[in-house]
């Protein structure tokens, strides 16, 4: 997806604005359709690409205005990103890690 240009570990305290999506100058309309295709891009990876299941009460619908919604603030950060990710997905071996 090509959104980062920092490492795993110092990306967590990235701004939205900084993503090369984000363009300051387009319109929150565009801003928003972009959010949208970036959230729609993330949905798939996760589910088809890592076999990932919404959580309980969660739907794709949710999921996706979750992440679009993060997305087109410019003041919040990847890791609010993260954190609605894991709010709304369960990935492979989760349940197994968090029993540890």
């Amino acid at each position: 997806m090509q959104q980062l240009s920092t490492n795993f570990d110092d990306s967590g305290d990235l701004a939205m604005n900084t993503l090369t999506y984000f363009n300051t100058l387009g319109s929150p309309d565009l801003r928003k359709q972009q959010a949208m295709i970036i959230a729609d891009q993330l949905d798939h990876i996760f589910r088809i690409g890592r076999g990932a299941k919404y959580e309980a009460n969660v739907d794709r619908t949710k999921a996706m205005n979750s992440m679009v919604k993060i997305l087109i603030d410019e003041k919040k950060l990847l890791k609010d990103l993260a954190q609605t990710i894991d709010d709304s997905y369960k990935f492979w071996g989760e349940s197994t890690l968090l029993n540890q």
